[in-house]
């Protein structure tokens, strides 16, 4: 499963799992999961990158890492502070891998900080998602209503780890029950009361109250100086918008685009992982 490390920052604790190669010179690769998911999103692709040094984080509120205080919302950018003030730790650029919501601030980070990000490579995301101007007040309006009736005691109850693993399998995206376990594994806790909760924030859950335009996200896309790589998941979330995958993809100033075959979560289940892992090696061969 990797090495279980911490990451000490002046504003939180980032959790993380590592797994690191024979070569001590080797390259390094930093990943980011997706919404609601956590490191152990790359347990299965990990294996097959057995030429790097692989670090996949707990983005907070995820999985072991912290939450963030009461009345915190979690947007993109308090993400892409907590990666940048990791990468800050180290002199060596990376390759940086994200997952859904960790793509979009995978692509944030590479385009602030170019020296930090050595490569890109997204999985089945194509840039945060967009609002427009018109909706941002509704937006806002909706996101506060949601936060100041939050209560902490409103957490969904499981009776067993098994049952877990069923409601992870049917949640936003299909899994599997071999890609739902390391899942469930790493983000959940049983209690002294002997029933199963989740450990990720329960204001995750909250709508966003505020998503950046489309002329802003093709800012910071052009601003991607990096090579970088998009696999796309035949049947994935992006399966019915292709036209927004090539319109973004073509305002990259370096992308290779791929579609492979699989689900939203095809770096992660046994039968598509090694696929995707092969394209990956692949890229940073030849980069």
């Amino acid at each position: 499963m990797g090495n279980e490390i911490v990451y000490q920052l002046p504003h939180t604790e980032v959790a993380a799992l590592q797994w690191l190669s024979i070569d001590s010179s080797a390259l390094k690769v930093v990943s980011l999961h997706g919404w609601l998911d956590n490191a152990a999103s790359f347990s299965n692709l990990s294996s097959h990158l057995f030429d790097f040094s692989h670090v996949a984080l707990d983005l907070a509120g995820h999985g072991r890492s912290q939450h963030r205080p009461a009345g915190s919302f979690y947007h993109l950018w308090d993400y892409v502070l907590d990666v940048v003030s990791i990468l800050n730790q180290s002199k060596q650029s990376v390759w940086l891998i994200g997952h859904s919501m960790g793509g979009a601030v995978a692509m944030l980070v590479a385009a602030i900080a170019p020296d930090k990000v050595r490569g890109l490579i997204i999985l089945d995301n194509m840039g945060p998602l967009s609002g427009s101007p018109k909706d941002r007040v509704a937006t806002l309006q909706r996101a506060v209503n949601k936060m100041t009736k939050h209560r902490l005691d409103r957490a969904t109850l499981y009776p067993t780890k098994e049952a877990m693993v069923l409601a992870r399998m049917n949640g936003f995206t299909r899994l599997s029950k071999l890609a739902s376990g390391p899942l469930v594994e790493r983000g959940a806790k049983e209690g002294v009361d002997g029933v199963w909760r989740w450990n990720h924030d329960g204001k995750l859950t909250f709508p966003s109250p505020f998503r950046m335009d489309e002329e802003s996200i093709e800012a910071f896309i052009k601003d991607i100086k990096c090579p970088t790589l998009a696999l796309m998941a035949k049947d994935g979330i992006y399966k019915g918008d292709t036209l927004l995958v090539e319109k973004r993809a073509a305002e990259f100033p370096w992308i290779k685009l791929k579609w492979l075959e699989g689900n939203h979560h095809f770096h992660l289940e046994p039968s598509t992982c090694f696929s995707v892992a092969t394209e990956i090696q692949k890229f940073i061969d030849q980069n």
